[in-house]
């Protein structure tokens, strides 16, 4: 048995002695890593024993010397523990590595992004790559002590980059094909980059309309009563009638989109209108049933009011009823 035989003999017996630590230390990484804002999903995993001889043969015994024998297969390897972090807007990536200086230090750092925007024929796959190690005085992190000297990998990627990842793993023969399927691979890859950037520049217009709103409101901004009625349309005259309400984004979209069903040029002085003039007697609707009903059900009141030919089916058959024996 020659020099590297005996090298990867000892690290199998050193690889299967610390699974379950590696594995227990996955565990603690993940959960620790899950309290950073904007992480929304988080997954980790010790690298597979095949995983690590076929890395360590690839990568690092080309560069030892024929006479060096002082050396562990175990210190190569930095990345036995790997950890990936998932969020959904790729300014966010920068945001969670900010936080993450309060648990870590970091060892290296590998931005895959940063790479490939300097080529212009690579697209798609990008992720930021930071070796780390847990900071010493950690003592109100429970187990910190127990895993302070594990170095770990830890991979920052949006939604869209870790969906292109796992796709561009499934593509065979990437670099060895036909040149017309090199072009096809690098055009898919593309649209994920560019679906990166619209995700991130769509939410920072959405962004934008809101504070328009905040901005309308706190300056006493008139109502355009032309415009057709949208979310923002729909919530800068609700929030003038509740403006303690908290409404949630995803109802408000199905609710003004249910408007706009039953009339589908129904502008933002309509709506104002309605309120106006309806608002204060669906209120005595509520004092008569001694029922409290949430502002939707009293904008579907108004509205049901305003207008019976458009709006008469924005109430459910019980609402009507209500409704028709209180008038």
């Amino acid at each position: 048995m020659n020099k590297i035989d005996n090298k990867i003999k000892d690290f199998k017996g050193w690889y299967d002695n610390h699974l379950p630590y590696h594995n227990a230390a996955v565990g603690f990484f993940c959960d620790l890593i899950s309290t950073i804002p904007k992480v929304e999903s988080i997954n980790g995993r010790t690298k597979s024993y095949d995983e690590c001889i076929s890395k360590f043969k690839r990568k690092y015994l080309p560069l030892i010397k024929p006479e060096e024998s002082d050396f562990e297969i175990r210190d190569f390897l930095t990345d036995m523990i790997g950890i990936r972090a998932i969020c959904f807007h790729s300014d966010e990536v920068y945001e969670i590595r900010r936080g993450l200086k309060k648990y870590f230090r970091e060892t290296d750092i590998t931005d895959k992004s940063i790479q490939l925007e300097k080529t212009d024929d690579k697209f798609g796959y990008k992720s930021l790559h930071l070796q780390l190690v847990l900071r010493s005085r950690l003592g109100e992190i429970v187990d910190a002590e127990k895993f302070k000297n594990i170095k770990i990998e830890l991979q920052i990627r949006t939604v869209i980059q870790d969906a292109w990842s796992i796709l561009d793993h499934k593509i065979k023969y990437k670099k060895s094909i036909p040149q017309n399927l090199k072009r096809r691979i690098n055009r898919l890859s593309a649209l994920f980059e560019i679906a990166d950037d619209e995700f991130l520049n769509i939410q920072k217009e959405i962004l934008l309309e809101e504070r328009k709103i905040d901005n309308r409101l706190k300056k006493g901004g008139r109502i355009e009563k032309s415009k057709a009625l949208d979310v923002f349309r729909f919530l800068f005259v609700a929030l003038k009638y509740f403006p303690r309400y908290n409404f949630i984004e995803y109802k408000v979209d199905g609710f003004v989109q249910e408007i706009l069903m039953q009339k589908g040029d129904f502008t933002e002085g309509e709506l104002n209108e309605a309120l106006i003039e309806n608002l204060s007697y669906v209120n005595t609707i509520e004092k008569r049933i001694k029922q409290s009903l949430n502002p939707y059900t009293k904008i579907r009141y108004c509205l049901y009011k305003s207008n019976v030919k458009d709006f008469g089916s924005i109430l459910s058959m019980h609402q009507q009823g209500i409704f028709n024996s209180l008038t």
